[in-house]
């Protein structure tokens, strides 16, 4: 099914208290599809996220819309040899980003058809009506994510501005720029160079992690690893294995010096029966250590025994989109197996939405589909309560990547 376009609803309240969701639309050859995404019942946190990757998406509106959606926390990633950006510019990047979110989430949200002056060069959003049933309890602790229901009228087009000062706050405006602070007082990033890089990787590109690790927000090495797979995509070999595995072990010494988590990128390639990238992976934790902060296999794709072997050594398991998609029971099968202390959710995004929006441009708001499913999906195998199972992985998070307390749980 080819997706033409993906947007999202932004309408941030109902009315005190409550922020609205959001609905994503999924445009196909048979029409357009709405899904509500599912209302969190705790503080989701999103422990993988590019931000600067997006193809369509302005960061800046990505963070408001993870707020709206019950996102509390985030880290991102910044890779000195992939993000086409010095050290001194992501950070700038980053500031700017936040400081749009924050305009954004206090501006003034209009109401259907109202229009509203279009900045220069801004994404459009699509702005559907609630879909039937949106607003009222979950028959279950957390809601299923089918599709909504179809506006009786066709969708109004606005553009998202920034806040002027003649712009007006509307009656939720406090409400989602409460939500929004609290994410941002949680957002961290890792930095790390990705095992595309390593023919790369040098002296120079080593001390920029030394210096980023400098910054209190970068709290971690991240994404490194092995990936054995040929991208026929973009056309990239995988670099020796011998090369990989001294670049993988590199950084990891590093984690392992300055007591910091690291995030696990390992990918094997096609047909390999062995599952060499993660049998290499073992090798190199074994020989490097691994950090008493944490070390977190991003965006789990095995089964239960390989998550076993890692879960020995200390690790934590990261399950994102792809974990529910048809062909994955294998995966469900682990996460509904991994104890609840080592249990993390991400997006991965802009990679990899989950269903029932795969083939949308993923962002962090879109994590509250993953956790829903597979929270459910673990509770049906298992007995224990979805809401309990979301606030664990939230929990873990928050102590691996240094995050306040989420409110209303200190």
């Amino acid at each position: 099914m080819t997706v033409e376009a993906a947007t999202a609803a932004f309408r941030p309240t109902t009315g005190e208290g409550a922020i609205r969701p959001l609905v994503f639309t999924k445009r196909t050859k048979r029409g357009d599809r709405d899904y509500a995404a599912p209302p969190a019942p705790v503080p989701l946190v999103d422990t993988h996220a590019h931000l600067t990757c997006f193809w369509t998406k302005d960061p800046a509106e990505v963070l408001v819309r993870a707020a709206q959606a019950g996102v509390r926390g985030l880290v991102t990633l910044y890779d000195p040899l992939g993000d086409e950006m010095d050290l001194a510019t992501y950070r700038s990047a980053l500031d700017a980003w936040l400081d749009g979110a924050r305009a954004l989430a206090a501006r003034r949200i209009p109401s259907d058809g109202e229009p509203v002056p279009a900045s220069s060069g801004r994404q459009e959003l699509v702005s559907g009506s609630m879909p039937t049933g949106a607003q009222g309890a979950s028959p279950t602790p957390m809601s299923s994510a089918s599709p909504a229901a179809e506006s009786d009228s066709a969708p109004s087009m606005f553009s998202v501005s920034f806040a002027t000062e003649s712009d007006s706050a509307s009656p939720g405006a406090p409400v989602l720029a409460k939500a929004l602070d609290e994410l941002i007082a949680n957002l961290r990033f890792l930095v790390g160079a990705h095992p595309y890089g390593t023919p790369d990787y040098t002296d120079a590109t080593h001390a920029v992690l030394k210096e980023a690790l400098a910054d209190p927000r970068c709290v971690g090495v991240g994404e490194i690893g092995l990936d054995y797979h040929f991208d026929a995509d973009d056309d990239i070999e995988a670099a020796p294995h011998d090369m990989q595995m001294a670049v993988m072990a590199r950084q990891l010494a590093l984690a392992v010096e300055r007591d910091v988590p690291v995030e696990l990128h390992l990918r094997n390639d096609a047909g390999d029966a062995a599952r060499t990238a993660h049998a290499d992976a073992l090798r190199v934790l074994d020989a490097q250590g691994v950090p008493s902060a944490g070390c977190v296999l991003h965006c789990f794709g095995e089964d239960r025994a390989t998550m076993e072997r890692f879960l020995e050594r200390g690790c934590s398991i990261a399950f994102g989109g792809a974990a529910t998609f048809k062909r994955n029971e294998p995966v469900r099968e682990a996460f509904a197996a991994c104890p609840l202390d080592r249990v993390l959710f991400e997006t991965d995004c802009p990679y990899m939405a989950p269903e029932p929006i795969r083939g949308l441009e993923c962002e962090p708001a879109m994590i509250a589909f993953t956790a829903d499913a597979l929270c459910r999906d673990r509770a049906a195998r298992t007995g224990e309560d979805p809401a309990a199972i979301a606030r664990a992985a939230g929990a873990n998070a928050r102590r691996l990547f240094r995050m306040g307390a989420a409110e209303g749980t200190r």
